[in-house]
Formats: C-alpha cells, structure tokens, sequence
C-alpha cells in the first residue's frame, strides 16, 4: 500500500481525488495527508517521506514545479504525480522526473493508469536490495577518512576554493566537491542555498534580509576564541525556496 499525500490549494479538488482514491483505490493507497500550501507540503514530506504525492501545478507560494525540485532533496525517494487543470507543463513536469501527469477533471480510467505505474515503480525499486544510509559524512582530506555526523555540521563550503566542513568540533577540509556532498545529504537538513554553501537548516540561528530581496542565513560557527555567528548568503535563485522550507511569510 501507497503512503500518499494530496497537495493542492483547493480543498474541493482534494476531497474528490481523496474520495477517488479512498473508494476505488483503498487496496493500493492510503492517504496519509494533505497539504493547501507550499509550506505545509514541504514541512509534511519532511516528516512522513511518503511513496507517493500527487501535486498540482498552481500553487500559493511556490508552484507545485518548484515544490517538486524541493522534493528530491528532502524526500528523493517519493513519487510525484501531477494533477492539474493546465496541460501546457507537462514538459517541465517531466524533466522535474515526475511519474506522471494527470489534467483535472480526473477521469477514473486516467486516475488507475497512474496509479499502476507508480505501484510498478516502486515495486522495482522494492526489488532492489537496501543499502544502509547511516546519519554520517565521510570525509576524505587525502590523509584520512574521517565519518562526521551529520548533525553536528554547520555548514560546508567551497568558497576558499577548497572545501571545507565546518562543525560542532572544528573544521574539516575534503578533496570532495560540493557537488558530491549536495549529492550525498539529500533528504537531510543539509540544504544548498548558495553556490558556494550547504547549509545545515536545524542549525540557522537567525533569518537576515538584505538589499534587492536577498538575504543571509546567520548561524554558529566554531572558530579560535569560540563559538561565533557567521552570515552565510542565500542565492537570488534559492530565496524563494529557502523562506518557504524555513516558513517564512
């Protein structure tokens, strides 16, 4: 069975999928939740990390296209299908790897399709054998490797041109790109918000705004004489999605 949430802006539209779902479905899904904004969507995906989410594209906030680049970090291993009134996305849908695209009104026959390749896919996925994540990052500084947790990280960056790791205990330099370790943290608080930054959200002390609509994360950072607070910039590009995983109005 499907753990599945709904997330769309308008509580009809829910209730006649859910009740679509529920009656016709109930051996193949069980609704776990929903969602009317990007915020609730992506603080509820955090918390369950269901096997399938069906998003509609018009959304308050961000739209259901930006949510969806949002859940492959936070939940990379749900399973999105659209459900909107406006076909013209479908492309961007797909290239955001979305499982299907279902246009509203949804018919029955349209509705069982979808949810037949999602039970496929995850399936095969199911089949596959587990491999243990454990809650730590491997760092390789060419010496050692050392595991640090991932809770006790600050923030990551490349911006010395080397990277480096910053954390509870100290500073820990990597030959790893941020890139690799973007890589490697999805689906954890470790979120890259700038070019030159992965930021450990559970850590950000104070949200900052700056000039032209940007802003600064200010959180912990371990230094000689302590530990200080450091702004860490977030990218014009990130902001939007940043103040709606931290829910910011």
């Amino acid at each position: 069975m499907l753990r599945t949430i709904l997330v769309d802006d308008e509580k009809p539209a829910r209730d006649e999928l859910r009740y679509m779902l529920e009656t016709n479905h109930a051996d193949a899904i069980h609704v776990i939740g929903e969602a009317d904004t990007a915020t609730k969507a992506i603080s509820l995906i955090t918390k369950s990390q269901p096997d399938l989410i069906f998003l509609d594209i018009h959304m308050p906030g961000l739209s259901g296209l930006e949510i969806a680049s949002v859940i492959h970090d936070i939940s990379p291993n749900s399973t999105i299908i659209f459900a909107t009134a406006y076909d013209e996305y479908a492309l961007q849908a797909f290239e955001l790897q979305a499982l299907d695209y279902v246009v509203k009104p949804i018919e029955e026959e349209r509705l069982t399709k979808a949810i037949q390749r999602a039970h496929q896919v995850l399936r095969d996925d199911a089949d596959e054998p587990l491999m243990p994540r454990p809650n730590k990052l491997a760092v390789d500084n060419g010496a050692h490797i050392l595991l640090i947790d991932l809770d006790s990280i600050y923030f990551i960056t490349g911006e010395s041109g080397r990277l480096e790791v910053h954390t509870t205990t100290g500073i820990y330099s990597s030959n790893k790109t941020l890139a690799d370790i973007q890589e490697r943290v999805k689906g954890t608080t470790l979120y890259r918000v700038h070019r030159s930054y992965i930021v450990n959200l559970n850590r950000v002390r104070e949200v900052v705004p700056w000039f032209k609509g940007t802003y600064w994360l200010r959180l912990p950072n371990k230094t000689a004489k302590g530990e200080e607070l450091i702004d860490i910039p977030v990218s014009k590009a990130q902001v939007k999605l940043i103040k709606e995983i931290l829910g910011i109005g």
